[in-house]
């Protein structure tokens, strides 16, 4: 910032006005930066912990520690970062600054059974081939426990995400 009012200093008169300007809107998108990235950061952070409840689950009722190093790729990476991510950004593009309250939390809700229940059928039409999560034993118990968290998981973020309470709690808890 120091160097910024040096720059100023040494500019004319009639590029100060424009320094300004582009010194205000760095400072702003700087403060907006923070605005965007709690979506990403939320959904990662959510998808990654019930994938690692999913993991634990099915290393110890299922299939045990076999292949765990391709488990722990495909919840913890492909599944909690990429659901994750695809759900921040989708929020970011349709959601934020459009809408607040409850048309927020819904369009998060919509946008969660589209993406965590695809995700979830893709899943358990993987799961056929691997055998690691019980989807051939119990096909049910699958896709409940997915669909279940996906709505849950949007719902609450929803509302951390576009209540005024919601992110009052976030900013407590460091978001």
């Amino acid at each position: 910032m120091e160097k910024m009012e040096q720059n100023a200093q040494k500019l004319p008169i009639t590029d100060l006005d424009e320094y300004n300007s582009l010194s205000s809107s760095m400072i702003l998108a700087q403060k907006r930066r923070h605005y965007y990235l709690r979506p990403m950061k939320l959904f990662i952070m959510s998808s990654m912990a019930t994938e690692l409840i999913f993991l634990i689950i099915g290393i110890c009722v299922f299939s045990g520690f076999r292949d765990i190093f391709y488990k722990i790729v495909w919840t913890l990476f492909f599944c909690g970062v990429g659901m994750g991510a695809t759900m921040g950004t989708l929020i970011n593009i349709f959601i934020t600054d459009q809408y607040f309250n409850y048309k927020a939390i819904f369009g998060s809700l919509i946008l969660g059974i589209i993406v965590f229940g695809t995700c979830n059928i893709l899943c358990f039409n993987l799961d056929h081939h691997f055998d690691y999560w019980g989807a051939i034993k119990h096909p049910t118990f699958f896709l409940s426990k997915g669909f279940v968290a996906g709505i849950s998981g949007s719902l609450i973020n929803g509302y951390l995400l576009f209540n005024a309470n919601g992110q009052k709690l976030l900013i407590k808890m460091g978001f």
